[in-house]
C-alpha cells in the first residue's frame, strides 16, 4: 500500500514540472494576440502611423478606428462642404501647430490646397502623458490664426469658429465652413455662427465614432 502512494505523488509531481516547464511554450501568433513578441516584449504602435486601418489596441485588447476612418466619416457627413483635400506630414503638422510625432500613436491633418482658404481638420490619436500639452498647441494654434486672419473677414470668421474637441484620448481640431459668401455681408457673427455649424456637425459624428 505504501509503494503505491508513494508511486502515486511522484507521478503526480512529474506531471507538474512538464506543465510548469511548458507555460511559456505558448504558440507565437498567441503571444502576438496577447500584445507580446515571442521574446516577451510589449508591441508599441508607431507614431504617426497615419496608414493603419482599426487597429487593435495591443495594450489593453480594445478595438480603436483609425484617424483615417474617423476622417472619412465627416466627409461623408459634411459632403460638399467639406473642403480639406490635402494631408498634411508629420514635418507639416508640428511646423503648422507644434505638436511633434512623439506625441500621438497616429495622426491626420487636412487642409485646403488653396492657401487662401484655411479650412482645416485635425484628429491627433495622443498618448496618453501629451493629450494636455496638445490641447494647449491647438489652443495656441487657434489664436494665432486669429491674429494671422484679422484683415480678412471670412477667414477670421472661420478662425473664431473653430473649435477643439477631446474625445477619450483623440484631440480633434474643426476649423470647417466652406464657402462663407452666402453669409458674408451679414457680418462677422453671421459668418461664425454658419461655420460653427458644421464644425459641430463634425465634432458630433467625430464623438459618435469614438464613443461607440
Amino acid at each position: 500500500m505504501m509503494k503505491k502512494i508513494i508511486l502515486k505523488i511522484l507521478t503526480v509531481e512529474l506531471l507538474l514540472s512538464i506543465l510548469t516547464g511548458c507555460g511559456n511554450d505558448m504558440p507565437t501568433e498567441e503571444l502576438v494576440n496577447n500584445g507580446q513578441s515571442s521574446t516577451g516584449q510589449n508591441y508599441e504602435l508607431p507614431a504617426g502611423s497615419s496608414y493603419v486601418e482599426n487597429v487593435k489596441d495591443l495594450w489593453s485588447g480594445v478595438k480603436v478606428i483609425s484617424t483615417k476612418q474617423l476622417r472619412e466619416k465627416v466627409k461623408a457627413e459634411l459632403g460638399e462642404k467639406y473642403w480639406p483635400d490635402i494631408l498634411l506630414s508629420e514635418e507639416e503638422l508640428e511646423e503648422k501647430t507644434g505638436i511633434s510625432k512623439d506625441m500621438y500613436v497616429e495622426f491626420l491633418a487636412e487642409k485646403q490646397n488653396i492657401d487662401a482658404n484655411i479650412d482645416l481638420l485635425v484628429i491627433v490619436h495622443a498618448r496618453e502623458d501629451y493629450v494636455g500639452i496638445i490641447e494647449q498647441k491647438f489652443e495656441e494654434y487657434r489664436s494665432n490664426m486669429i491674429e494671422e486672419n484679422k484683415k480678412y473677414p471670412q477667414n477670421l470668421g472661420k478662425a473664431k469658429a473653430s473649435r477643439m474637441e477631446t474625445i477619450e484620448d483623440y484631440v480633434c481640431f474643426v476649423q470647417l465652413g466652406a464657402d462663407t459668401s452666402t453669409v458674408a455681408d451679414k457680418g462677422e457673427d453671421e459668418i461664425i455662427a454658419y461655420c460653427q455649424e458644421d464644425n459641430e456637425r463634425a465634432i458630433d459624428i467625430l464623438e459618435k465614432a469614438i464613443l461607440k
